[in-house]
């Protein structure tokens, strides 16, 4: 069975996401920070008469600070009935793939290996599949 997939790029990196636990693309506008919020919220966003956590996809990956500029695109996916903007450089299609993804294996950053749920081959290359609702949560602690 064909699987649709959401192909975007975040810090140079091409994904994809399962078309179907996307809500919309839209253009971030007017996101205001949130004190103390995790690192990588870059703060909140109205649409549609809704509010919207803005997050930055990279900075979820690889633990910097949050950061999303004017226009940027966000992903809006609905993870446990609540909205949340996943910040992206680009957004460059959907796809169909025959395949199911399989294992992540190779010299991927950890953030990559605790958000995806695999790989699959498009167009000639490999493309990591991510899970959005990894991106909304914060990576476990390690005990002292």
């Amino acid at each position: 069975m064909e699987q649709l997939y959401l192909v975007a790029e975040a810090g140079g990196a091409r994904f994809a996401m399962p078309a179907g636990a996307i809500g919309s693309v839209v253009p971030a506008s007017d996101v205001v920070p949130v004190p103390r919020a995790a690192f990588m919220v870059a703060g909140v966003a109205a649409l549609r008469s809704n509010v919207v956590t803005v997050i930055d996809t990279m900075a979820a990956i690889d633990g910097r600070p949050a950061s999303v500029s004017e226009g940027q695109s966000l992903i809006v996916v609905n993870v446990d009935g609540f909205l949340y903007g996943l910040a992206v450089d680009e957004v460059h299609d959907v796809c169909e793939c025959p395949e199911l993804p399989e294992k992540l294996e190779g010299a991927f950053e950890p953030g990559w290996h605790r958000i995806s749920t695999g790989v699959i081959e498009m167009e000639g290359r490999s493309v990591v599949v991510i899970n959005p609702a990894a991106l909304v949560v914060l990576p476990e602690s390690k005990a002292a």
